[in-house]
């Protein structure tokens, strides 16, 4: 067979000739199949891989106190309310121009949700039942129409959505059927991050069938090598996109494309910025910014020691809490220009994360094995880790309450799920609509995002009563495309 014997010698070089282990007992067209599987896998890659994974664990178990210090953080509260609108009024010029993109990581499966099908296409458990795509397009329709009124000209934020191979064919099908949510559809790409292999814990790549090798998404940090895979840059700069906007799909709160934050970044010619917000748990499962030998980056809150990490602030401050406090919550500005350099430049020098993780695969004898431990290591790169490239990186501390309420389990576990995203969401709205002088009953309202990005345009509600879980749409809205209603 063309090629087999090509392939036989790389998988020698690469200690990996056990993936052929079942060969004989195949099919012919299994073995044609099998064999294009294998020609795409770039097994000297996947061993670079394997080697600088661990050498990288070796460097961050070496993280000491003494390299640690807590990161210059801006605060957009702190920040005068006439300083705040020139940011507004620069994001606004900028996307009047064409100039801003934002690209949704959307490559999770809904599993740990509960959910069959991927995060983004979850209903969210608000009155509407709208789901994390669906308030996420809805935001970019009414910041492009404030941006129309603001300007007078008909700007355009293009979308982008990273998927995965899991995701991609689903994710596909459901932004076709709901039409886009009235977003043009010339406007938004999808493109899928690479796949990589799984391995056992000796570095042998596992199989998940006889003619199968279990792969994964190599994290979100592989933004940038699928941004150029896939060509994201060339349909960028035809369309003279300056400025990205990057973001996780799983966060309700999001405020996608925010014009204060990407025009801050603008005046002060940030090439990468970072939102974080305040930590007041240490055990709370995010990064934290901090600067390590005096250069910024994200470290994981298990790398901290315990006693580093519960550090509190000197009484003698006027301010109280964590000393490591800036909180990562995966909301990036970069400019193209800086994400073409870390593409091109900086592709290789990125750290390489190792996650152990439990996949299903194929035993010695054939059968397919299922562990109740993790039995595999995945390799994964996070998109923080090129904060180290930047020139002029900003760190901007925004409110929890006002933007940030992620997805990530299932409602069982009462933290960070459907259930407090929806409460959290409508408590928000609450507050939009009581500054206008209406009186809202019980835990909150849902306000279309049509209706509102950011809680601007409310006056005429001034005087109203709403019950707890009362919807407020737009005028003319259409009924929303509900994804409990997704086949």
């Amino acid at each position: 067979m063309e090629g087999l014997e090509e392939l036989k010698k790389l998988l020698e070089e690469c200690n990996q000739s056990h993936l052929l282990r079942y060969w004989s007992q195949l099919s012919e067209d299994q073995k044609k199949e099998f064999l294009e599987k294998l020609k795409n896998i770039d097994f000297k890659e996947a061993q670079r891989m394997w080697e600088k994974a661990h050498e990288d664990l070796d460097k961050s178990n070496q993280l000491s106190d003494d390299h640690l210090s807590p990161v210059d953080v801006q605060v957009e509260n702190d920040t005068a309310p006439d300083l705040l609108e020139e940011y507004r009024n620069i994001g606004y010029e900028a996307i009047s121009n064409n100039q801003v993109a934002v690209i949704v990581l959307a490559g999770g499966q809904g599993t740990r949700l509960g959910m069959p099908y991927p995060k983004g296409m979850c209903p969210t458990g608000i009155p509407s039942g709208k789901s994390l795509f669906q308030l996420q397009a809805e935001r970019l329709r009414k910041l492009m129409e404030l941006v129309k009124k603001k300007t007078g000209k008909e700007g355009t934020i293009y979308w982008y959505i990273m998927t995965s191979e899991t995701t991609h064919a689903a994710t596909t099908r459901f932004l076709e059927q709901y039409r886009y949510f009235d977003l043009k559809k010339d406007n938004i790409r999808l493109f899928k991050q690479t796949q990589i292999p799984c391995f056992n814990f000796e570095g042998k790549i596992l199989l998940e069938e006889k003619d199968g090798v279990a792969m994964t998404p190599d994290g979100n940090g592989g933004i940038y090598k699928a941004l150029k895979d896939n060509e994201i840059f060339e349909d960028m700069d035809k369309k003279g996109i300056k400025y990205v906007h990057v973001h996780s799909v799983d966060n309700i709160l999001i405020k996608v494309a925010d014009p204060v934050f990407i025009g801050k970044c603008i005046k002060d010619n940030i090439d990468c910025g970072l939102k974080v917000i305040k930590k007041t748990d240490p055990e709370e499962p995010l990064g934290i910014v901090v600067k390590v030998k005096d250069q910024v980056q994200v470290v994981e809150y298990s790398q901290i020691p315990e006693n580093t990490a519960s550090l509190l602030k000197s009484t003698k401050t006027a301010e109280e809490g964590l000393f490591f406090n800036a909180g990562n919550i995966c909301n990036h500005f970069f400019t193209t220009d800086f994400l073409k350099k870390v593409s091109t430049e900086h592709a290789d020098d990125m750290t390489l994360h190792i996650a152990k993780k439990t996949v299903t695969q194929i035993g010695p004898d054939g059968d397919k094995i299922w562990s109740p431990t993790p039995n595999c290591i995945k390799i994964e790169k996070f998109i923080f880790d090129v904060i180290g490239f930047s020139q002029n990186c900003l760190v901007w501390q925004i409110e929890r309450s006002q933007e940030f309420s992620p997805i990530k389990n299932s409602d069982d576990t009462n933290k960070d799920c459907f259930f407090t995203a929806a409460k959290d969401l409508m408590a928000l709205h609450k507050t939009w609509v009581e500054k206008v002088g209406s009186e809202c009953q019980g835990l909150g309202v849902e306000v279309s995002p049509l209706l509102s990005y950011a809680g601007e345009g409310l006056s005429h509600l001034s005087g109203k009563t709403y019950e707890e879980e009362d919807e407020l749409r737009a005028e003319n809205e259409e009924d929303h495309f509900s994804s409990d209603s997704w086949d």
